[in-house]
């Protein structure tokens, strides 16, 4: 059985934390979008929040369902959104 210490990746709480930020982050859609929302709601657990809502809707938007829309969505599950949005403030 892995340790919480081993389950962590670069710093962040896990692999799928570490890369929707680094996608979140370089990306200029993606970036003008986190910081949108950062900027919307002045409680972090709101824009944790409303990030993951956008997040899943992006994935819903797709309208597939399959093998790798059910890993997109687990990983999804997996991100701590209130980590993101901690880790971005202006």
């Amino acid at each position: 059985m892995c340790s919480a210490e081993q389950q962590t990746y670069n710093g962040w709480t896990n692999y799928e934390t570490w890369l929707v930020n680094l996608w979140l982050t370089n990306d200029e859609g993606y970036y003008g979008q986190l910081m949108y929302i950062i900027s919307l709601y002045g409680d972090m657990r709101d824009q944790a929040e409303a990030l993951d809502e956008w997040m899943q809707l992006e994935h819903s938007e797709l309208e597939i369902t399959n093998l790798w829309s059910d890993i997109v969505a687990h990983t999804l599950g997996r991100v701590d959104w209130l980590e993101i949005v901690e880790n971005n403030q202006a």
